[in-house]
């Protein structure tokens, strides 16, 4: 019994030593394939890498280079405005009544004095003919005083006369002056009323606006027309705060009408002292000529101040690569291959364009990259 006891517990202790080895060398086997993973896994990488560098596989390509340098440049302020008359007038009449005759459209240009429209005028015709007929009576009647007046101022130097004559023909005489300067005002008032029935032109321009018809009713200080004098015109610009400072009367901006195509220089007529609370920006007033009244009020306008100079980098445009809403410039690195970067631009002057950021002074970069230029691409020039 104790012989086969032993001979079981043999057994078994021989069964674990046998587990323990497989184990081991399972273990050692599961090692040695991650070490082989991972060189099989650095050697594949590097090789993958080599192949795909670009440009590793390509000839220079021949390309104009240029080195980005600083540049002094004009520094403008732009601000949007609006073009308004040199004038603008609204006629209309002092008194009430029909109207009887509209004379011009709109869009007609008129001239100073020139008759807009007549109002309805019998009764007031019927006044000037009273106030006509009541100076002719006093004209007669002042005729017939001062016939009396040298008449008794005679006897009287004669002595046939009494002081008290002279006196009562003296007094009647001077009433009677006075009443025939009454009927002459009373005359000039009524044609003065007159002239209330017709609406004149108080400027030379154009009729822009009608606001009556034969047959209404005009009344005391109602508008009946617009009028607009564009010999000269007005630009309004609303500039900012931060660039209205230093801006005074008698500078010049320039001033683009985009619609007539005119980019003319203007000079700066008035810079109103008060902003606007709301926008915190201040209106600036240019003056154009406008002899032919090409340009119209309220045409949309863009105007330009020169604030002085600033230096900055420009590139020709054909040194901008575009990628959907990126722009770039190719730059040469050390291996004299071109690297795209990506720049923000600013502004166009001259023809070129200024690069705010991504590309440095003394970058040299392709003047014009050929199509289908790539990243990494070697180059010589």
């Amino acid at each position: 019994m104790r012989t086969e006891a032993r001979g079981a517990r043999r057994s078994t202790n021989d069964l674990r030593m046998g587990e323990t080895t497989m184990a081991r060398k399972t273990w050692l086997l599961v090692v040695l394939v991650v070490i082989l993973g991972f060189v099989f896994a650095g050697c594949g990488g590097s090789s993958g890498e080599t192949a795909d560098r670009p440009g590793d596989d390509l000839a220079p390509v021949r390309v104009e280079t240029a080195v980005a340098a600083l540049e002094r440049v004009p520094v403008i302020v732009e601000a949007t405005g609006s073009v308004e008359p040199w004038k603008r007038i609204s006629p209309g009449t002092k008194i009430m009544g029909r109207v009887d005759e509209v004379l011009v459209e709109e869009g007609d240009r008129v001239h100073r004095g020139q008759v807009l429209a007549r109002l309805e005028r019998r009764d007031l015709d019927a006044a000037v003919r009273q106030a006509e007929a009541a100076v002719a009576m006093a004209k007669a009647n002042l005729a017939n005083m001062e016939a009396q007046y040298n008449r008794i101022v005679a006897l009287h130097e004669k002595g046939s006369a009494t002081q008290k004559n002279l006196e009562d023909v003296t007094a009647g005489y001077t009433v009677a002056q006075a009443a025939l300067q009454q009927a002459e005002a009373n005359l000039n008032a009524a044609k003065v009323m007159l002239s209330y029935a017709e609406v004149v032109s108080p400027i030379d321009g154009w009729v822009v606006r009608k606001m009556t018809e034969v047959g209404d009713m005009a009344a005391p200080g109602m508008p009946m027309f617009v009028v607009e004098d564009l010999s000269r015109v007005k630009v309004t610009a609303q500039v900012p705060e931060s660039d209205v400072t230093g801006l005074a009367p008698g500078q010049q901006a320039r001033v683009r009408i985009d619609v007539l195509d005119l980019d003319e220089t203007a000079d700066i007529w008035r810079v109103v002292p008060a902003g606007d609370p709301r926008s915190r920006t201040f209106a600036v007033q240019l003056v154009l000529k406008n002899p032919e009244g090409t340009i119209k009020s309220n045409m949309f306008a863009r105007v330009s101040f020169d604030r002085g100079l600033r230096e900055t980098l420009l590139v020709p445009g054909t040194a901008i690569v575009r990628r959907g809403q990126l722009r770039g410039v190719f730059v040469l690195d050390g291996e004299n291959r071109a690297r795209l970067r990506w720049v923000k631009l600013g502004r166009e002057i001259d023809g070129r364009i200024e690069v705010l950021s991504g590309l440095a002074a003394g970058d040299r970069y392709v003047v014009a990259p050929p199509p289908g230029f790539a990243d990494g691409t070697p180059v010589e020039d």
